[in-house]
């Protein structure tokens, strides 16, 4: 269907018009003088300050105080430039008073009514007390979200006669003075509030002192309703009428409508959402609800990638430093700012429906004529950044974060189509809660509703996206969506969309799995009806799929040394086949050379645990055989200890338990494993008699040479290098890189610095330890085959 640009233009218009009538406060801070209350301010050290607060006081507090930092990105710096202000924690003080409760509770009920919060309580957290003495300032700059919930930031400042030290605070171009005229006088208190992601300044204290409690205000309850927004109910029928009208020609299919105010990952949700944006996303939200649209709240990302270009006068700027951990120590920092931008991209996650739940769609990215915004989404100070100093012929790069929450919208006839369009978990979460509703209803096999979940399936398995290879197969669930794919499948009770699945994604995609309930299923259904499909999982073995097959081949396996089951024959047939199966795709990978990747796998003792315990249980006496001797005449791929061992002890409790007679395969894999462990404890590591220290070159030059005649000389303990910069870096590559027993540290001290290498005995150290795990291992293997029969 051709896009309808014209189309999308008036919608979106008409959709911002529309919320720009919503009828809530819009303000983002308040603040006001009250009558004064004592509030019994005693200070360690200092003792009960008296207020007004005089000169005396004044000097004997700030002596306790320490000077105050400011966050730069991830580091917390003291720099009188940008903040000269004074500070004491909460532990270093106290407010005695029992009125100053009351008064505090009455300041902030009138900031929830200020600000938008009627309904929703908010709670103070009383953070730190500030001195300002005269020249004292803070430049502009933004709260961090210190506290889970955090919404906004409030000042009480004490009476104390002072002048300057203004307040401003500056939100969308606007800015909102706050000079306390009360507290300034030295006969009220003052107080002000302001949302946490304001941008806001203290002006330089002209004469006298300013001091002040601060607190971070966050929801008092974390489940609590959003407050109800008054006159919007036009609102919502304006918008539903939109939405109806974009249903008819729904280009874009979807729409992110952007909100105000910046959050954070954690702090984003319905009832921490801020003023108007409260408001605005509860008309959309409901508006959904009433013309059949889905609904989410999401945390928009535009990334914006480029080159970094000096900028003179900037403090925020959070960067990465790259350095020799010896030799780059002194160089500066410099800041910098967007030049050239070569890669930008807009995405939406952390989603949450109208109730705060959180909902798994992962990450969706979204194109400009599906935003909707009246603010645009790069416009201001980014939320986060990166900067990458130069890295060999690449030059330095700068990367922005920019987030602002919004409200995505879509018809909820198109969910579906969309979910299977952005990611196959997202699909899958779909699928969850839908094949969750038809049960609730009966989980009748006939219907609509069992129908669509059918429909869903095919959709999903026709447009599956495989997961990365990189990720962990063997995981929950709850971690990854598609590991239980069959699983769900299998509660649609439809062995052939089981069926399906095995064929069509289970055997491609390595994080699907089946799990303990698998075999009752196929028992229910018939081993012969699934057999075919499940031994396509196997014929497709490969490096990524061996050690989640070989889980797999443990699943279906019934244990027959552990009597009690009446095992079904098509399904040990099965069994013998996948086993024989297995093996030979072990040994056919074990012989591939130029694939050297799968033998680095971290499922090695996983992999034979899984192997040992499903060959053992059906009796495979053959394959297994097989299975030991590929993997102990290959110990590059199959470490004794990481792998061999690693499996015996995880396998422990199963082996006691089936006690496995002595000339059984077990007995003499276990017997094969301790005689090679035993000849290893036979050659304790032999401890350095001299200091003479293995050595070999890699570089001929003057220097490495003199290193060289180091490492070879039995008295000589330490060595002192005397070179420049480019020098010392070189031998410490050449140290570093050829694993010697030697630490270099650089002795600053005169010109040229001085590299100093001193002598360890780090090899035998690292021998004598593995010498002990393999002492300690031998008992435990010992302890373990006295338990069994011999």
């Amino acid at each position: 269907m051709p896009r309808n640009t014209q189309k999308h233009v008036t919608i979106e218009k008409r959709l911002l018009a529309a919320l720009e009538e919503v009828n809530r406060p819009n303000t983002v801070c308040t603040g006001d003088d009250i009558p004064f209350v004592m509030p019994g301010l005693t200070v360690d050290d200092v003792g009960l300050i008296s207020l007004p607060l005089g000169p005396d006081q004044a000097s004997a507090l700030i002596a306790r105080c320490r000077q105050a930092p400011y966050g730069k990105g991830t580091e917390t710096i003291v720099d009188t430039g940008v903040r000269r202000t004074w500070e004491l924690d909460p532990d270093a003080f106290q407010l005695t008073n029992p009125k100053w409760k009351n008064l505090l509770a009455d300041i902030l009920a009138k900031v929830e009514s200020e600000l938008g919060f009627s309904g929703s309580r908010l709670k103070a957290h009383l953070y730190k007390l500030l001195v300002y003495e005269k020249g004292g300032f803070f430049l502009p700059h933004q709260d961090g979200e210190r506290l889970q919930r955090m919404v906004a930031t409030l000042v009480v400042i004490l009476p104390s006669l002072h002048q300057g030290g203004e307040l401003i605070v500056s939100h969308e171009g606007t800015e909102h003075r706050f000079s306390f005229p009360g507290a300034a006088s030295g006969n009220e208190l003052s107080y002000a509030a302001f949302y946490a992601d304001c941008r806001h300044e203290v002006t330089p204290v002209r004469s006298g002192y300013r001091l002040g409690l601060i607190y971070n205000l966050t929801l008092a309850k974390s489940g609590q309703k959003p407050p109800a927004a008054p006159v919007i109910a036009p609102a919502i029928a304006a918008i539903s009428q939109i939405l109806n009208d974009w249903r008819t020609d729904p280009v874009p299919d979807k729409m992110a409508v952007l909100l105000d105010h910046e959050y954070t990952r954690d702090g984003l949700a319905p009832a921490t959402l801020k003023g108007a944006d409260r408001a605005r996303a509860q008309v959309l939200f409901e508006a959904a609800r009433q013309s059949g649209y889905m609904a989410h709240l999401a945390l928009i990302t535009l990334w914006q990638s480029g080159s970094a270009e000096y900028a003179e006068h900037s403090y925020r700027r959070r960067r990465s430093r790259y350095w020799d951990n010896d030799e780059y120590d002194d160089e500066e920092p410099s800041d910098y700012e967007m030049g050239e931008i070569f890669d930008e991209s807009v995405s939406a996650d952390h989603w949450t429906d109208h109730a705060g739940n959180k909902v798994r769609l992962g990450e969706i990215d979204l194109d400009e004529t599906e935003i909707a915004g009246g603010r645009p989404l790069g416009e201001g100070e980014p939320s986060e950044e990166e900067f990458e100093g130069f890295t060999g012929n690449a030059g330095m790069t700068l990367d922005y974060w920019y987030h602002r929450a919004a409200v995505v919208l879509w018809p909820r006839e198109s969910h579906y189509d969309i979910l299977c369009e952005v990611g196959t978990e997202a699909a899958i979460d779909g699928l969850d809660a839908m094949a969750a509703a038809w049960r609730e209803n009966g989980g009748e096999q006939s219907g609509p509703q069992w129908r669509e979940c059918r429909d869903f399936v095919v959709a999903i398995m026709e447009s599956w996206q495989p997961g990365h290879l990189g990720e962990q197969w063997r995981t929950e669930e709850k971690e990854f969506p598609r590991a239980g794919f069959i699983g769900l499948l299998q509660k649609l009770d439809d062995p052939a969309l089981v069926e399906r699945g095995l064929r069509q994604v289970m055997s491609g995609d390595t994080q699907v799995q089946v799990d303990a309930s698998f075999p009752e299923f196929c028992a229910r259904h018939g081993w012969p009806n699934l057999a075919e499909a499940i031994e396509t999982v196997f014929d497709a073995n490969s490096r990524q799929t061996l050690a989640r097959n070989a889980l797999f081949l443990r699943t279906l396996c019934p244990d027959l040394g552990s009597g009690g089951e009446d095992v079904d024959q098509e399904r040990l047939a099965l069994c013998h086949r996948l086993a024989d199966r297995m093996v030979d795709s072990l040994i056919a990978m074990g012989k591939n050379r130029r694939d050297p990747h799968w033998g680095r796998e971290r499922e090695r003792p996983a992999l034979l645990a899984d192997l040992v315990t499903a060959l053992a249980g059906i009796g495979a006496d053959g394959a297994f055989a097989r299975l030991t001797e590929q993997t102990l005449a290959h110990e590059d791929q199959y470490d004794l200890t990481g792998a061999h061992l690693a499996a015996i002890f995880a396998l422990e409790p199963w082996l006691i338990r089936r006690q496995p007679e002595p000339d059984s395969a077990i007995a003499r894999w276990l017997h094969q494993c301790r005689a090679r462990l035993a000849q290893i404890v036979e050659k304790p590591p032999r401890k350095p008699a001299d200091y003479r220290r293995p050595a070999k070159l890699s570089c001929q030059c003057d220097d490495c040479l003199a290193l060289g005649r180091f490492l070879e000389d039995p008295q000589a303990p330490v060595a002192r290098f005397p070179l420049a910069k480019a020098r010392r870096q070189h031998l410490h590559q050449i140290i570093d890189g050829n694993g010697y027993d030697v630490t270099h540290v650089t002795e600053r001290k005169g010109r040229p610095f001085t590299l100093v290498c001193r002598k360890t005995t780090a090899s035998y150290n690292a021998a004598h330890r593995i010498y002990q795990r393999d002492e300690k291992n031998l008992r435990r293997l010992d302890t373990l085959m006295e338990k069994l029969p011999s």
